[in-house]
């Protein structure tokens, strides 16, 4: 890590460790409700370990139960995340350090789409302007990444896992490595399926999808401080959307990745890394593969991303760290369509040529510098520049827009102790964010909308005892020329933002533990002097859980308030408000086995009572039920599943 190296200093490393608390003891996999925040504004947990509720087989479902995130969902998988009521270009994703976008124009397929959670070994989010080192220009950044673990000898490592729920739900994943002290293979395949589910009222929703991935992974180690990697990466999928007017009957991914890592190079290099890469996505939807055709067309888009990184971590001193580098990446999106028309006529949109319709060069520097001021404080502070070339095909002539966007952050750290250790922290960030293809793309003039810049505030503390864990942080936005988005066009505003979240877990008996969290966020359109749309309302967890290091489980009760802050017909590339929404509950329980170290056994019900309910976030419209067409209303959202069951098994060696 190059940022946040010793977030709760030495007092928390010293802090004493309770036999009553199962998060100090290493029982392996265990049922994760809310991963807990332990670096200020960082949270980090592993995909790998399950879930409750469980989430789709995809990267936002393992985001939606960290706090501060939501989900909009499009069907039964790919919805897309939001963080603190921000999504798309607001948040970063990264996976393995390389950047990976969707191409369809209405966000069919998010980025998350063509995550497989699986063939991950970590996943960390920043939340707010908190480093430069992943991007300047998001509000949050969601890191996926593979780490694997050098041998020390000749050896194999294994890790299958299957899940059976209601609604034929189906995962399997199997993670194969093979290795010696010189390097290794490792081998990763996934697949996910199920059918249609049913909402809390019993209606079949046109959810079913199908998904499968498969790696892999060419590792030389020579020596302690050298890795050369290769990675290969192919995945397919097709989902039905109840909140669209098509379905995503084609999602290919195939990702080419190679990077080179040296570590103590010499008394002031600690690292050099250099990374190039090959991200390339195909997305076909239509509206007579997987539904009665009732006169939609075809859509067929791609979306190539080629570049490379380079940056050094550079130690001065003991006492300090510097990070730098640059980055540098091609974007080009091309489309065809296949019109009703054209359809019914026998044509065929494979048989059509691509045209590029927008391409973008980006290149960028950045410098960070971490400072231990003394044992129990710190600075961390940042720049980037951004240059960014984005032309606009087929406009006849093209458009071009040339921009430099300029994006930095600085925080303090303070480790105090008040009879337990607490680390407070607050920083201030500035972003700036150029208008990304979606936005560009609603109609001729959005190709030139001015850019956002926003500065925000965070401040807050975390701390960890014997019994008792958990962080508060509140934040704060001004956003000048905020792109708000409607169906037909964008347009800037004057917004901003403010929020609270908080956690809180206790260890009151042995191997019991009850955990709460909390996230709020209430956002405001200055300029029309209205709510900012597409805010999620208050969300809460409330979590009782057993942990003996046999026998585990719990009881989960969500919790979400109404939401009449709305701006109907405008929100982001995302989706647009319908109106305002009643709050709700959800109750859900799991329960696992450890009969042996390898082996863990875990299952759950999901919303226990049936409750039928739909987030306030959610794309519109809502198909259910093939045989009733008349069911899709374009102003109501996907009703969340109904009472789920499942079970999963894990095996690893």
């Amino acid at each position: 890590m190059s940022i946040l190296l010793t977030p709760l200093g030495a007092k928390a490393e010293e802090a004493p460790v309770s036999q009553s608390d199962p998060s100090a003891r290493d029982f392996g996999e265990v049922i994760i409700t809310a991963p807990r925040m332990n670096e200020p504004m960082v949270i980090e947990t592993d995909p790998r370990n399950p879930r409750q509720p469980v989430p789709p087989a995809d990267g936002a479902g393992y985001l939606k139960n960290i706090p501060g995130f939501s989900v909009v969902r499009q069907g039964g998988i790919d919805g897309e995340p939001l963080l603190r009521g921000q999504g798309g270009s607001r948040l970063n994703v990264l996976l393995d350090g390389t950047p990976l976008l969707g191409g369809c124009p209405n966000r069919m397929d998010p980025p998350t789409a063509y995550i497989f959670p699986g063939s991950f070994d970590k996943l960390t989010v920043l939340k707010g302007p908190q480093s430069v080192v992943h991007g300047g220009t998001a509000l949050g950044t969601v890191l996926v990444d593979r780490d694997t673990k050098r041998f020390s000898e000749l050896g194999f490592r294994a890790n299958a896992t299957g899940l059976y729920g209601s609604f034929n739900r189906n995962d399997e994943t199997l993670d194969l490595t093979s290795g010696a002290k010189t390097g290794y293979i490792r081998m990763m395949g996934n697949h996910s399926s199920s059918d249609d589910y049913r909402s809390g009222v019993g209606d079949l929703v046109h959810s079913n999808y199908w998904r499968a991935s498969g790696t892999a992974m060419l590792g030389w180690t020579p020596d302690d401080t050298t890795r050369v990697e290769a990675t290969l990466d192919h995945s397919q999928a097709q989902a039905a959307y109840a909140g669209g007017g098509m379905d995503g009957v084609r999602f290919d991914r195939d990702s080419v990745k190679l990077g080179v890592t040296k570590t103590q190079l010499t008394p002031l290099i600690s690292k050099a890394q250099v990374i190039g890469y090959y991200n390339y996505v195909d997305h076909l939807m239509d509206g007579y593969t997987m539904r009665p055709y009732v006169g939609m067309g075809a859509s067929n888009v791609d979306h190539l991303m080629v570049g490379g990184k380079a940056r050094l971590e550079l130690t001065p001193t003991d006492s300090t760290l510097v990070t730098t580098g640059i980055d540098y990446n091609q974007d080009k999106h091309s489309s065809r369509a296949l019109t009703a028309a054209q359809y019914t006529a026998g044509q065929n949109i494979n048989d059509k040529n691509r045209l590029a319709d927008m391409t973008f060069d980006t290149v960028a520097a950045f410098g960070e510098v971490r400072q231990d001021i003394t044992q129990a404080s710190r600075v961390i502070g940042g720049y980037r520049l951004t240059h960014i070339e984005a032309v606009k095909h087929n406009a006849w002539p093209n458009l071009s827009d040339t921009r430099d966007l300029h994006s930095g952050f600085g925080r303090f750290e303070h480790d105090i102790d008040l009879g337990l250790p607490v680390t407070t922290f607050a920083s201030l960030g500035h972003v700036q964010r150029a208008p990304d293809y979606w936005e560009r793309s609603k109609s001729t003039a959005s190709f030139s909308i001015q850019s956002e810049r926003t500065n925000q505030v965070d401040v807050g503390a975390l701390f960890k005892s014997a019994d008792w864990s958990g962080s508060v942080s509140a934040f704060a936005t001004r956003t000048s020329n905020y792109i708000l988005v409607s169906s037909g066009w964008s347009k800037n505003i004057e917004a901003q933002t403010r929020g609270v979240e908080a956690e809180l877990a206790y260890s009151f008996l042995t191997n019991w533990t009850a955990e709460a969290t909390a996230a709020f966020v209430r956002g405001e359109n200055l300029t029309d002097g209205r709510a900012l749309a597409q805010t999620p309302p208050l969300n809460t967890t409330w979590a009782v859980k057993y942990d003996d290091g046999t026998f585990l489980g719990g009881l989960l009760l969500r919790a979400v308030s109404s939401q009449e802050q709305v701006q109907v017909g405008w929100g982001n590339v995302i989706g647009q408000d319908i109106g305002r929404t009643s709050g709700f509950a959800v109750l859900s329980a799991n329960a696992g086995w450890r009969p042996h170290d390898a082996i863990t056994v875990t299952g759950g019900i999901d919303n226990i009572f049936d409750k039928n309910y739909a987030e306030h976030v959610s794309k519109t419209g809502t198909l259910t039920g093939m045989s009733n067409l008349a069911a899709y209303q374009d102003t109501r959202r996907v009703n969340e599943p109904g009472r789920t069951l499942w079970m999963r098994g894990t095996v690893r060696f």
